[in-house]
């Protein structure tokens, strides 16, 4: 992956401050995506980069926007004169003049962790892991389906402003998922594994294909035989990928400074408390895992703004929102590093990183003592949930919890469902065994961005829904 000339961005600054901009913003991109898929027998490979400029002018206080796929000098310039044309256009329609919070001005480059390069191994050989993965199911003959995906995101960015900002940085990140469908006496049931982190193709040595194929149908093979949960306000334990998803989901997204502003429920908040005393929930730039870095590092912005570790809430006090350079503006507070765009051609936007409740100091078996008969929860399936903090989480695997002791009794498909503030002020116990992954999925706000999350094992009393 070839690195762009940066002055041919900086001569679009000089386009854009020549036409009356207060502000210009040239960000290149080169993202190399690739996808390798098995499916019951079908193999697919895509791969492809998408590289191009992205211009934003800011005049008279309003936004103008231009993206070129085309980067010679001619195509940047064309691309800045539209961008300043639509700022000046529409600026006598806009009531409310957007001002930009000052920041650190930074010239610097950064490189995500990795000890060896993604494409360090071949297409060829990276189907051929995911062919060998396959065979680890043929002799499972209650497993009917395998699903395996593998993706890798490669990404190259380069910021420069008229304010004197310089920032690039080169990113990877892999994704490996497998989902297996078990079918015995007419009963069915999936198991479901998936690791994304930021690093290198030391990724296969954290996470080899053929375990995580393993992991997943013999979750699959469990659940078959189980049944359904019952339904009502229980005792639950949450693995740490499900207290991630609920750091992520139902608090992080209530704190990003557009849902604020539009009245997600941390609208007026600041330094009230919300929640028990013993949560602390933050975003971060860089955090890492137990062996790993988090899928959401991000160093800069792409407004250029350095990364800020944010405080959301603070043992249980609301303590910060997540913004970009206007909202921080117009909210009175500085600038987080939180604004992000997927490719060239999209708009920054507020989005989180890698969002996760601080560890506790209880340990692992003081949290079953907490919960005295009630359910453990492992593994995110599925989930969602809204500004107000109304959530629904899907979990793969439901365990007994009998006086303080995990019994084998297992249940599938169990849903977690309630208020997050509300479950978050009904507290039993915060773990001290902290750890990071989200998984495969990427956070869908208006574009996919990749994040990550975590947490300890959290122990509450809350709604589990099912089918008893």
């Amino acid at each position: 992956m070839s690195f762009f000339d940066q002055d041919l961005l900086v001569l679009g600054l000089q386009e854009g401050e020549k036409l009356g901009a207060n502000y210009v913003e040239l960000r290149y991109q080169d993202k190399y995506l690739a996808n390798f898929r098995y499916r019951n027998g079908e193999l697919t490979s895509t791969t492809g980069s998408r590289e191009g400029v992205c211009v934003r002018v800011l005049l008279n206080g309003s936004w103008g926007l231009s993206a070129t796929n085309k980067t010679s000098k001619q195509e940047i310039v064309e691309s800045v004169r539209s961008a300043a044309k639509l700022a000046k256009n529409s600026a006598p329609y806009k009531e409310n003049k957007v001002e930009l919070a000052e920041i650190e001005i930074i010239n610097e480059t950064a490189t995500s962790p990795r000890k060896r390069h993604l494409q360090e191994l071949s297409t060829e050989e990276k189907l051929k892991m995911i062919i060998d993965a396959t065979k680890v199911t043929e002799n499972m003959q209650p497993i009917k389906s395998l699903t395996i995906n593998y993706n890798e995101v490669i990404d190259n960015r380069m910021i420069v402003t008229n304010e004197g900002t310089r920032v690039s940085w080169i990113d990877m990140k892999p994704t490996l998922m497998a989902y297996a469908v078990a079918m015995e006496e007419g009963k069915m049931a999936s198991g479901y594994t998936s690791w994304s982190h930021t690093c290198g193709a030391e990724f296969f040595d954290l996470h080899p294909m053929d375990e995580v194929v393993k992991e997943s149908a013999q979750k699959a093979l469990k659940l078959v035989k189980a049944s359904l949960p019952p339904s009502g306000v229980s005792n639950l334990l949450l693995d740490q990928q499900l207290v991630g998803v609920f750091a992520h989901e139902a608090i992080g997204h209530t704190a990003e400074a557009d849902l604020v502003q539009v009245g997600s429920f941390t609208q007026g908040k600041l330094n009230q408390k919300v929640c028990d005393e013993s949560i602390t929930i933050i975003d971060s730039p860089v955090l890492e895992g137990s062996k790993w870095m988090g899928a959401g590092w991000l160093p800069f912005d792409d407004e250029g703004v350095r990364g800020k570790t944010v405080h959301i809430i603070t043992d249980g006090i609301m303590t910060s929102y997540l913004t970009n350079r206007a909202f921080a503006a117009e909210l009175g507070v500085e600038p987080t590093g939180n604004a992000r765009a997927y490719t060239f051609n999209n708009e920054p936007i507020v989005r989180m990183r890698n969002t996760y409740i601080k560890a506790g100091d209880m340990t692992f078996d003081e949290l079953c003592e907490s919960i005295g008969d009630g359910y453990y929860l492992k593994s995110l399936q599925n989930g969602q949930a809204d500004s107000s903090g109304e959530f629904m989480f899907g979990a793969v695997e439901c365990y007994k919890i009998k006086q303080g002791e995990i019994t084998e009794e297992l249940f599938q498909n169990p849903v977690l469902t309630g208020n997050a503030f509300e479950v978050l002020n009904n507290i039993l116990g915060v773990g001290n065994d902290f750890d990071t992954n989200l998984g495969a999925g990427f956070c869908g706000k208006e574009q996919p961005a990749k994040v990550d999350a975590g947490g300890p094992h959290l122990a509450v009393k809350a709604m589990l829904a099912g089918g008893k």
